[in-house]
């Protein structure tokens, strides 16, 4: 949207313009929450519950709501506006001006912001997975390959997916099995992003961490093998980011690596590996899973990651890795500008 447009807004219709604000951001807000009543989403948004009810009926009386017992829906007519006032809130709220400054500031194609911080609100790593599933199901072309790993911020992307005609893709975990949750591993997500889109996926059935002898006999054999040449040819890559010090704990590090991790000044950890602030990759990954520098060069790289204590673990896996799209919120993004500032 135009800066210069909105400047002039601001400047000549002030009331008009933050009238429009809260409209747009309310049917936004309901477009993820619905059905969702008045007083619940004035908890959300941190605004009267009178003004909720006062926007609500201006709505309705627009043809874009529907209300009921269940609480507030949008309807058909409310699609055709839908795109733009997430935009115009987006805008009004700064993100877009964040979004640009990132792309400016890290080597990453495209950045999309959701308002809020996951950390101080758990809702909002929904609404980062949301726009994330509808983003990648753009980039997605019948015919290419998906990889994917685990974790709470790529199950929230695959909770989201919605696909109306079949894709014909193929989805292949990008790690091998990891000490979590079943729910967030790997195989899990890819089996249920396949599922989502209509596509096919393949499974490696291995621990996270082996050694390289045994490595080398498990990959001879044929579902592994195909697994693995199928993360070579990823046309995409589906990532979450971690911050190295929760990681280095997750997956039962020596505390001496711990301590020497820390004190090189880790930050990110993603793919098993570990990164300072400048993108210096500080130790390999020794997992079973994708190698970056085997990728083809037209892998698109697509990072989601959410929460303010994020933003350093991002910075630091982004600037070794190019991306195409980095999806975050609002928490992330604006420490990541300060972070980038200093």
């Amino acid at each position: 949207m135009d800066t210069g447009f909105i400047t002039l807004m601001r400047k000549l219709a002030p009331d008009l313009t933050d009238e429009m604000t809260r409209r747009a951001l309310i049917l936004e807000r309901i477009s993820v929450l619905q059905p969702v009543g008045r007083r619940q989403l004035a908890a959300r948004l941190n605004l009267p519950e009178r003004e909720i009810r006062n926007t609500a009926v201006l709505l309705k009386d627009l043809g874009y709501i529907e209300l009921d017992a269940s609480g507030m829906t949008l309807s058909r007519k409310a699609e055709e506006v839908l795109d733009s006032a997430r935009e115009f809130s987006k805008a009004m709220n700064g993100l877009t001006e964040t979004e640009n400054r990132l792309c400016e500031l890290l080597p990453v194609d495209r950045v999309l912001v959701a308002p809020g911080d996951a950390d101080e609100d758990p809702q909002v790593l929904s609404d980062v997975g949301r726009i994330c599933a509808v983003r990648l199901r753009s980039i997605l072309q019948n015919g290419n390959t998906l990889a994917v790993t685990g974790g709470r911020t790529v199950a929230a992307v695959a909770r989201n997916i919605q696909s109306q005609t079949p894709l014909n893709v193929m989805v292949v975990p990008a790690r091998g099995g990891i000490g979590r949750s079943v729910e967030l591993q790997a195989n899990t997500l890819a089996e249920e992003i396949a599922g989502r889109l209509g596509g096919h996926y393949r499974l490696i059935h291995l621990p996270d961490h082996m050694d390289a002898a045994a490595m080398q006999e498990m990959l001879k054999m044929p579902e592994v093998h195909e697994a693995m040449e199928l993360l070579e040819r990823a046309d995409v890559i589906l990532h979450g980011i971690g911050i190295a010090g929760e990681t280095m704990k997750e997956r039962n590090m020596s505390r001496t690596v711990q301590a020497e991790l820390q004190r090189r000044g880790a930050e990110g950890e993603s793919f098993g590996a570990y990164y300072d602030l400048d993108g210096n990759c500080l130790m390999e990954s020794s997992s079973v899973g994708v190698d970056l520098a085997r990728l083809k060069r037209t892998c698109r790289m697509v990072a989601s990651a959410a929460g303010s204590s994020k933003a350093g673990a991002i910075i630091s896996v982004l600037r070794h890795t190019p991306h195409a799209l980095l999806v975050t919120d609002q928490g992330a993004a604006e420490k990541m500008l300060n972070i980038l500032s200093a």
